[in-house]
């Protein structure tokens, strides 16, 4: 559900460099996204992990845009990957990757905080589509304020509504 409107760019700027993070065992789909991500974004960068052992490090290290990861991985899911997206101060927009998408996990994922759900075997246009509106969607998006930044009502304004 979203909470306010948001403008996004209309077109991602050349010089911005997108960190996209691959988060699936399948090498042969690194081999398929790096081909299409060029004509979906030229100056993106993908990498890949294994799974969720060592997906949690480096998406805190390298706080990609965008991360794609499969649905069921060793040690846990995509829910794990989404959280520790959330936890950053720009969470990257997050994918998920399945062979047997159906509305009930398209429904879970996008009420739970994630972008879209990508099938697969994968569809150039499908994919080149979601990756450049999630790409847009980050690149438009604020950094969250930390909690402690949170301006609260003064005390005697606060008692005036209680």
């Amino acid at each position: 559900m979203l909470t306010r409107r948001q403008n996004l760019p209309s077109a991602l700027h050349s010089s911005e460099n997108i960190a996209v993070l691959l988060v699936s065992l399948h090498g042969e789909d690194e081999a398929v996204l790096r081909e299409m991500l060029p004509s979906t974004y030229p100056m993106a960068s993908l990498s890949r992990c294994d799974g969720l052992e060592q997906a949690m490090p480096q998406i805190r290290e390298t706080q990609p845009a965008v991360v794609i990861c499969e649905r069921d991985l060793p040690g846990g899911s995509w829910k794990a990957v989404l959280g520790t997206c959330e936890a950053l101060a720009r969470p990257p927009v997050v994918l998920v990757v399945s062979r047997h998408a159906d509305e009930n996990l398209w429904a879970e994922v996008l009420n739970l905080g994630g972008y879209d759900v990508l099938l697969k075997p994968f569809e150039r246009s499908e994919v080149s589509r979601v990756i450049a509106s999630a790409c847009r969607q980050w690149c438009g998006s604020t950094p969250r304020l930390p909690v402690a930044s949170v301006v609260t009502a003064p005390p005697s304004l606060t008692a005036q509504f209680a």
